[in-house]
């Protein structure tokens, strides 16, 4: 009987005794797991038994679910009736809360007599008390995620929140090139305009005078055809020649025609070379989920500064108030300039990327930062007690060098404006270094300084015989190996004319 009850509250797919079983509309019920397996990718239900699909949600079994669970309850009574004691054969009765133990009669008396014993019902009553207890948390953690009122919701919206924000940026962005290309076509389109119509326009006088020319001829012509006969033939030749006047083929050349080559020529190329004007590059784009909610990132992530408000942000972070750049540097050399302008409190520089998300007592190189600091007239660099004036001027925009010198990888600072050096050589380890700045107090703002964007066309030159394609400021590295091999052949020129007349 108890088999028959268990093949009947057992899962078709498992063979296991149902878990959260679920009801399908065509009537079979399956655990919650194995309903999941059967789920296609279309979101199709296929049910296992009678092949029936549906896109209908299944819905909880409740009273196969009772049944279930009254049937554990009943099994685990059972078990607990048939336990009996190993050593004295009874029936376990006692629960030994020293030894932690589920004990009979028997051993409660002897082997037990001095230890904390308790009836066994209510022994299970308090462990299953402190088991829901430890439950509780978990339960209200599992009802605020259902709910939706957990940190994870917080975040989601945050997320949409700055997908909204992000295309509200790469759309006006877009719209900038988008302005630039239609004026750019309406500027090229104006001067074919403009050429058409002065070309045209010559063309017009040309056919005028002409005209006028001809009509002339004809009408001196005419007038001779109305002579007397005498005069008529006396004056025949200089009349035949007037009138055997032909129209001339109109004068083609470069000039006259639509200069088409000048309008369609790299047309594209033109183009994207004049757009460099409206697409700026900074070497460094700042990273806004590394900022606090106190500070203040542009929208194109070059400038940042201490907010009156603070803005949205689901992210803790520390109080060290760095912004990073969203780009880390293992290797090579690397350049950008920070506009600090009138700001006299300010530190940049370049940190590891795990100390720059953890709290620390101070910005040292023990703790992971490399850089610079400015507090009024003084500065400093970063883990070093030496402090200096700005005896001449304070530097408007700093120019951070992050390269090799000698066979060490360093830190350097530069003033921009005239190129001396601040701070130089501050050697830093060979790991993934990320630009990092700290603005100062309300209004100051920090800006990453564009760099210069220039286009150059590669040249292509032939050199003993094969094709090189090479930049114009290598070429005179092949000049200088011309020159050197055109020495040696004069050279040995020489040389064996020299021991031809020894002979």
């Amino acid at each position: 009987m108890a088999s028959c009850l268990k093949n009947d509250l057992s899962c078709m797919v498992c063979s296991k005794l149902y878990r959260n079983p679920q009801l399908l509309p065509c009537g079979h019920s399956f655990c919650r797991c194995c309903l999941d397996n059967l789920c296609t990718a279309n979101s199709t239900y296929v049910c296992s038994v009678c092949h029936w699909s549906t896109r209908q949600k299944p819905v909880a079994n409740l009273v196969l679910r009772n049944a279930c669970e009254s049937y554990l309850r009943e099994k685990e009574k059972e078990n607990n009736e048939e336990v009996r004691c190993s050593q004295h054969g009874e029936k376990m009765n006692f629960f030994c809360k020293t030894d932690e133990k589920v004990i009979c009669t028997e051993c409660k008396t002897y082997s037990h007599s001095s230890h904390r014993v308790q009836p066994l019902a209510q022994a299970v009553q308090q462990h299953k008390r402190q088991v829901k207890a430890a439950l509780r948390p978990a339960e209200k953690a599992l009802e605020c995620l259902c709910h939706g009122t957990t940190g994870h919701a917080k975040i989601n919206r945050f997320i949409q929140y700055q997908a909204k924000q992000t295309e509200r940026m790469i759309r006006k962005d877009f719209e900038k090139l988008y302005q630039f290309l239609r004026e750019e076509e309406e500027y090229r389109i104006a001067a074919l305009r403009e050429e058409e119509e002065r070309k045209t326009e010559n063309m017009e006088v040309r056919v005028e005078q002409q005209i006028l020319s001809l009509s002339d001829r004809v009408r001196y012509v005419e007038d001779k055809l109305e002579d007397d006969d005498v005069t008529f033939l006396q004056n025949f030749n200089p009349i035949l020649q007037r009138a055997q006047c032909t129209v001339p083929d109109p004068e083609l050349d470069s000039g006259t025609l639509i200069d088409v080559a000048k309008h369609l020529g790299n047309l594209k190329y033109r183009v994207w070379e004049k757009m460099k004007d409206v697409c700026s590059h900074y070497p460094v784009v700042l990273d806004p989920n590394t900022a606090p909610a106190d500070l203040s990132i542009s929208d194109d992530l070059r400038c940042v500064g201490k907010s009156i408000s603070n803005r949205p942000s689901p992210i803790p972070h520390h109080r060290n108030r760095i912004v990073l750049g969203s780009e880390g540097y293992n290797g090579g050399f690397h350049c950008w300039d920070v506009e600090v302008g009138d700001s006299k409190h300010w530190t940049i520089g370049v940190c590891e990327d795990t100390a720059a998300r953890r709290p620390v007592e101070s910005l040292t190189p023990r703790n992971g930062f490399w850089g610079l600091s400015c507090d009024g007239y003084t500065c400093k660099v970063l883990g070093t007690t030496n402090t200096w004036h700005w005896w001449n001027k304070i530097p408007r925009t700093v120019r951070v060098k992050l390269g090799h010198h000698l066979i060490w990888r360093t830190v350097s600072f530069f003033d921009a404006s005239d190129g001396s050096m601040i701070a130089g050589s501050i050697k830093v380890p060979s790991v993934k270094l990320f630009p990092f700045l700290i603005p100062g107090d309300h209004p100051s703002v920090l800006r990453i300084q564009q760099d210069h964007v220039t286009v150059t066309v590669q040249e292509k030159f032939s050199f003993l015989g094969r094709s090189i394609d090479a930049d114009v400021r290598t070429m005179p590295l092949y000049i200088y190996v011309f020159v050197t091999v055109a020495f040696f052949i004069i050279l040995l020129f020489f040389n064996s004319i020299t021991n031809s007349y020894k002979y």
